[in-house]
């Protein structure tokens, strides 16, 4: 089961299902007979985790988006487990307080490096989860790298000729559970004049989402007034979208917006790590993928309140050579039209073909190296990670360029751990000495680039 991998004892893979509901008052006791010790109880803001990890047979979980400019996706995961003992047998609470395995369940999931201490006891009091490292009784540390967390969305028994009686756990992250709340319309647009995180917490009150799962960094970009009706996660994205932010769900249990500039760095800065095959410190990839295809290109922008009135940006040049490529956002909610034009601007940027091919994606693989284990424990497109992305053949170098992580894929069992990492140029983001705030719009190395580029063309 998986309760260590089979390749390293450097680290050791973990599921845990929380054994507290906090949508509910009161305490409640976990089945003894499976779960913890009998008579324990819950109360509090976060669950009791309960390690399950010797039940499980492998678990996948993905999160992220497919780029710098798209909308974070609610991330998924898949667990199967063993349920020769009936542990996980689903079935709603039968017995007043006394939890049983269901749906809506939290649940994490992740690795534990090793450093040569004693091994990781889940659930006891030497395991302080939140922070950066782990103590034990015995003064080793290790650490506790959480990769995802969520909801249990379905439990589904699963009898095959190999594993006769397992259970899958198909399983949301929190930007997916707080996008099951769905509001009505208001009977007149609202809240003109709120700053887009004011408006992300208006919207996750109407969630009825926990005030201490919230990670809402603050900005002065304003928003048009809004009936703030429709499923949750459409409009905290909206709003995002309307002053060039992200809302995403991390690996914590937070809901978190990022308002424009988050992803800007001093390209002086050092990177996170390299991933290539030049030099011996490189890490070490699997399989790269870089396609060359117009639909990663734009040469139009169309952004916008609504159609009619939109900004448009055509890119002449990049029209000529690949045809008219449209990216368009019209249901914006910016209410100053100089930010709206300035967001056009900043896609054409970061869209024109100029950024053409990229990578999009690289395989790692844990078992090949230590260095490639360390960086899949520590890839996080919510950071972002940056990293220097290389890779030279016998003909000569092929690429050679900074990128961001946009998303990842984990796919762990016993004898294996991968990781597919989504990758997106980090160039267009780079500023040295000043940032795309309210202060340096004219100055930002970015908006001067695309003011000056050869072919730009505006309507609207």
């Amino acid at each position: 089961m998986l309760s260590e991998f089979g390749f390293t004892g450097r680290a050791r893979p973990f599921v845990e299902i929380g054994t507290g509901d906090t949508r509910t008052a009161g305490v409640a006791v976990w089945d003894g007979a499976h779960w913890d010790t009998p008579g324990d109880v819950w109360a509090g803001t976060e669950p009791t985790w309960v390690d399950v990890s010797c039940y499980v047979y492998n678990y996948a979980c993905g999160y992220g988006r497919s780029d710098t400019l798209a909308r974070f996706l609610a991330g998924t995961a898949n667990v199967v487990v063993d349920n020769s003992t009936g542990w996980a047998d689903p079935s709603p609470a039968v017995t007043p307080g006394e939890l049983s395995m269901r749906p809506g369940r939290q649940i994490r999931m992740g690795v534990v490096h090793r450093g040569g201490g004693a091994d990781v006891v889940f659930g006891s009091s030497d395991v302080v989860f939140g922070a950066s490292d782990v103590t034990f009784g015995g003064g080793q540390s290790d650490e506790v790298v959480v990769l995802w967390r969520g909801f249990i969305d379905s439990v589904v028994p699963v009898y095959d000729p190999v594993n006769t009686d397992t259970v899958e756990l198909r399983c949301i992250d929190v930007l997916g559970e707080v996008n099951r709340a769905k509001t009505k319309p208001l009977p007149a647009p609202a809240y003109a004049g709120d700053t887009a995180d004011v408006r992300i917490h208006r919207l996750l009150d109407a969630a009825g989402w926990w005030q201490n799962k919230r990670d809402i960094s603050p900005t002065g970009d304003t928003l048009i007034g809004s009936d703030m009706g429709g499923q949750t996660a459409d409009l905290l994205g909206q709003a995002a979208d309307s002053v060039g932010g992200a809302v995403f769900g991390d690996q914590h249990g937070f809901i978190c917006f990022r308002p424009r500039d988050w992803q800007t760095f001093d390209p002086t800065d050092p990177t996170d790590a390299t991933i290539g095959n030049v030099d011996p410190g490189d890490v070490c990839p699997v399989q790269w993928e870089r396609p060359f295809e117009r639909a990663a290109i734009s040469t139009r922008v169309i952004i916008g309140r609504d159609p009619e009135t939109a900004v448009q940006l055509d890119d002449i040049d990049g029209q000529a050579r690949y045809g008219i490529e449209p990216f368009e956002r019209t249901n914006l909610l910016t209410q100053s039209d100089t930010r709206l034009q300035l967001l056009a601007e900043r896609v054409l940027a970061t869209r024109d073909d100029s950024t053409a091919p990229k990578v999009r994606s690289v395989t790692l693989n844990a078992a090949t190296s230590d260095a490639s284990l360390d960086l899949q424990a520590t890839v996080d497109p919510f950071k972002p990670s940056r990293y220097r992305c290389r890779l030279s053949l016998p003909r000569g170098e092929v690429f050679d360029q900074q990128h961001f992580v946009t998303g990842v894929r984990h796919t762990v069992d016993r004898h294996g751990w991968e990781t597919l990492v989504n990758l997106d140029l980090a160039g267009p983001y780079a500023v040295a000495g000043a940032r795309w705030d309210d202060a340096y719009w004219g100055q930002a190395r970015w908006t001067d680039a695309v003011r000056s580029m050869e072919g730009l063309t505006h309507v609207g």
